[in-house]
């Protein structure tokens, strides 16, 4: 690279595109002036915040029980600290969260330019590494948002600084207790616990040496940070390590019933759940039909749905479809659940190719290959996101093929190699194999990661390129 380029003009470069993008380019994105709440997610996590600064109890819902477990505290605590800046002010609150994400991120190409320099990589790669990180559309897009994405993916760096720094005790401390707040932050981080165990099991030669001060106090970290969650659940009589999915508004159990239903069917819950809650004939796939009755019950299912379940009623009415909510749980609405559980059991047991091959190659094939956002009525954001989309496809693959050169040329350290590539496999398999949602913001920090071997690629391309140039010619 140009000796104009070098760390300090990425990071000015990557704060100048993050602020810009806050002040132009996220209201077209997001279709919205207020993008940063614009996503519903925000409001489980600042709801559970102020119960538990106003009532003392962490809770997204104060007259649901299982409330108290709907939510990791880790983006509720973030937002806590604004929410005491701002004087208990919640409109005040997003500019303010965004501007610091927007710095946060910044950093996080920093640590990618340090974890890069402390496995093996030159400066030029280093260099590149943050130059990908700098302008990697996805990470950009979610500093914008009230969402754990950015938080998250600062935090699970910030603690692979520290795990490939030094041989210390301290680092390692350090290391655990940052990814035990990226898991709090970010729930699906806690699958890379596997695959660093794996990592320290390669960098001290076997299960005896494993057992060392420095993986004893990363540990003592991770229970420290992490830990108190499943820990302060158990106080309440349920184990929860992660959260719990059902609660007692759009995630009531007719909803996620259909959800599981749906995903062991297709890929996708829509069109199906738009037509449900719009009131419209319901286009079940064919693959819905395998025993008689199927299509009678189907039909049935649709209209209770719209008519009388819980979860979908307030679906509805986040639409603007529905003046008042279903609040009671109705008959209706364990009927609906019920009768969705057993077309779920009977897609396993007869549709069994359907259900374990043709589904989580199709999520595969999604989780690669997604090219557009959905319900944007902006074409040019159309043609923007799929161009991104298409940019994000080739990064993965980039760095699928950097981590087999890293490998073959032995570029990168071997162990966070593995570590990269055991966790992208692991992440990737259970999204589409076993729970089947497929959002690309759950794939976020997985895709992030992959862009360090993909430096390594880069850099070797290049180093190539220019001692072909310098040839000799005959």
């Amino acid at each position: 690279m140009s000796k104009l380029i070098n760390i300090k003009t990425i990071l000015v470069v990557g704060i100048i595109i993050r602020i810009a993008f806050l002040i132009w380019g996220a209201p077209l994105y997001y279709g919205t002036p207020n993008y940063a709440t614009s996503l519903g997610d925000t409001w489980s996590w600042m709801s559970s915040m102020q119960n538990l600064v106003h009532t003392g109890t962490y809770t997204a819902d104060p007259t649901y029980e299982d409330g108290k477990f709907f939510r990791p505290p880790g983006y509720s605590f973030f937002l806590m600290i604004f929410y005491f800046i701002t004087g208990f002010d919640v409109e005040a609150m997003p500019l303010l969260i965004i501007g610091v994400q927007a710095i946060m991120d910044t950093f996080s190409i920093l640590f990618i330019y340090k974890i890069i320099q402390q496995i093996g990589g030159s400066k030029q790669t280093s260099l590149i590494g943050a130059f990908l990180y700098c302008f990697y559309p996805f990470v950009i897009v979610w500093t914008a948002v009230l969402t754990a994405e950015t938080s998250g993916i600062f935090f699970l760096l910030l603690s692979l600084v520290y795990i490939t720094k030094g041989d210390q005790g301290r680092n390692y401390l350090k290391a655990g207790l940052f990814i035990g707040i990226s898991i709090l932050l970010r729930v699906q981080t806690i699958f890379i616990i596997p695959p660093l165990i794996l990592y320290f099991l390669l960098k001290y030669g076997s299960i005896k040496n494993l057992i060392n001060k420095n993986v004893i106090a990363f540990f003592i970290a991770l229970t420290l940070s992490y830990g108190l969650w499943p820990a302060r659940n158990l106080c309440y009589g349920k184990f929860i390590p992660a959260e719990e999915i059902v609660n007692d508004k759009h995630f009531s159990i007719d909803f996620t019933e259909f959800m599981f239903y749906i995903w062991s069917v297709k890929t996708d819950h829509r069109p199906q759940f738009d037509q449900i809650i719009e009131g419209k004939t319901v286009q079940w796939p064919k693959e819905s039909y395998l025993l008689p009755g199927d299509s009678i019950k189907l039909a049935k299912l649709s209209a209770l749905c719209y008519e009388c379940g819980r979860g979908f009623s307030h679906w509805k009415y986040s639409a603007g479809l529905l003046k008042q909510p279903i609040t009671a749980f109705t008959p209706c609405t364990e009927e609906i659940a019920k009768t969705f559980d057993e077309l779920h059991t009977q897609q396993i047991k007869y549709n069994k190719y359907n259900f374990f091959i043709v589904v989580p190659l199709s999520n595969l094939e999604k989780a690669f290959f997604k090219s557009a956002l959905y319900e944007h009525t902006n074409k040019i954001v159309v043609l923007f996101s799929s161009i991104l989309f298409t940019y994000r496809t080739l990064c993965i693959f980039l760095g699928l093929l950097g981590s087999y050169l890293c490998f073959r040329y032995k570029m990168m350290d071997k162990k966070f190699n593995v570590l990269i590539v055991v966790y992208f496999a692991v992440w990737y398999l259970f999204l589409c194999v076993i729970y089947r949602n497929i959002e690309i913001r759950y794939l976020l920090l997985n895709d992030m990661l992959l862009l360090i071997p993909m430096a390594f690629l880069v850099n070797k391309v290049k180093d190539t390129i220019v001692k072909t140039k310098l040839q000799p010619t005959k």
